[in-house]
C-alpha cells in the first residue's frame, strides 16, 4: 500500500505478451493490474502500441469509470479488449463520498452504458456493509445489477472488507472493531463473503438478510437467464440444423 505508481513501459509490456504468444501459444491475456486504465492517455498509448505490434490477441483488464468513454473503449476493443472488470462498490452518491471513490453514479452509468454499447463485456462489482450503507443503498446496488446485467458473469454482492493498508482499516481500528493485522487475519476475516466489520447500523444478524434477499434476486436472474440461452441453442440446433452446436456446456 506503499504511495506512487510505478508504470510499466508499453515496450516492456509488448515484450512479454510477445513471448507468451511466441513461446507458449497464449492468446488470451489477463491484466489484473489495477492501473492499466489510469488515464485516458496512458490507455490509449497502450493500445495504439498493441495495435502497432500487432499482437492479436484478446484481453481483459481493470478499469475505471470516468475513463470509459466512447473513443477509449472503441480503441481498447480495436487492440483486442473484450471485457473490463470496474469496481463500481456502490450506486450511492453519499457512499461513494464516504469512501472517497472519485465517481458518482452518474459517471458509472454513462460509463457502463458506453462499455455495452462498443460491445465489451463490464463486470459489476457492488459492496455491501460501507459507512452509510443500508437497505436502500443496497437495493439500489441490486437494481443496478440486475438492470445491467449481460449475462456473461454471475454477480454477487459481497461485505466490504477493510484490508490492512487501507483508510477503512484504520477506522476500523478506532471504532474498535479490529485490534490488529493479527486481529483480521486469525480472527475476523475468515471469508469475503462474511464480515469482518460492520460499519452499518444493521446488526450482524439484520445484515446477513438483507445481503442474502440481494443475493438471491442476482442468482435466480443469472440463472433464469442461463436456462433461456440453453433453450433457444436447443431450438436452433433442431428447429435450424445448427451445425454450430457443440454441446449443452457452460461458457
Amino acid at each position: 500500500m506503499d504511495d506512487g505508481f510505478r508504470q510499466r513501459s508499453n515496450e516492456n509490456i509488448i515484450e512479454e505478451v510477445s513471448l507468451l504468444k511466441k513461446d507458449y501459444g497464449i492468446t488470451y491475456i489477463i491484466f489484473s493490474d489495477e492501473l492499466l486504465m489510469s488515464s485516458k492517455e496512458r490507455t490509449i498509448s497502450l493500445c495504439d502500441a498493441f495495435l502497432k505490434a500487432n499482437l492479436n490477441i484478446s484481453w481483459n483488464c481493470n478499469g475505471r469509470l470516468n475513463y470509459a468513454k466512447p473513443d477509449v473503449l472503441k480503441l481498447m476493443k480495436r487492440a483486442g479488449c473484450v471485457f473490463i472488470n470496474y469496481g463500481i462498490e456502490a450506486m450511492d452518491d453519499l457512499v461513494l463520498k464516504n469512501m472517497n471513490k472519485g465517481l458518482t453514479t452518474k459517471q458509472i452509468i454513462e460509463g457502463v452504458e458506453n462499455t455495452l454499447s462498443i460491445g465489451i463485456s463490464p463486470g459489476l462489482n457492488i459492496l455491501f456493509g460501507n459507512i452509510g450503507d443500508n437497505k436502500e443503498t443496497l437495493d439500489k446496488g441490486v437494481e443496478f445489477l440486475l438492470n445491467y446485467d449481460n449475462g456473461a458473469q454471475l454477480r454477487t454482492i459481497k461485505p466490504v472488507t477493510p484490508y490492512p493498508g487501507s483508510p477503512l482499516y484504520y477506522y476500523a481500528i478506532k471504532k474498535g472493531f479490529i485490534k490488529d493485522c493479527e486481529d483480521f487475519y486469525k480472527n475476523r476475516h475468515t471469508n469475503s463473503d462474511l464480515l469482518t466489520a460492520n460499519f452499518t447500523n444493521l446488526g450482524d444478524e439484520e445484515f446477513y438478510k438483507c445481503l442474502l434477499e440481494a443475493n438471491s434476486k442476482l442468482i435466480k436472474n443469472y440463472y433464469k437467464k442461463q436456462l433461456s440461452r440453453v433453450l433457444d441453442s436447443a431450438r436452433r440446433l433442431y428447429l435450424e440444423s445448427d451445425s454450430s452446436f457443440r454441446g449443452f456446456r457452460q461458457r
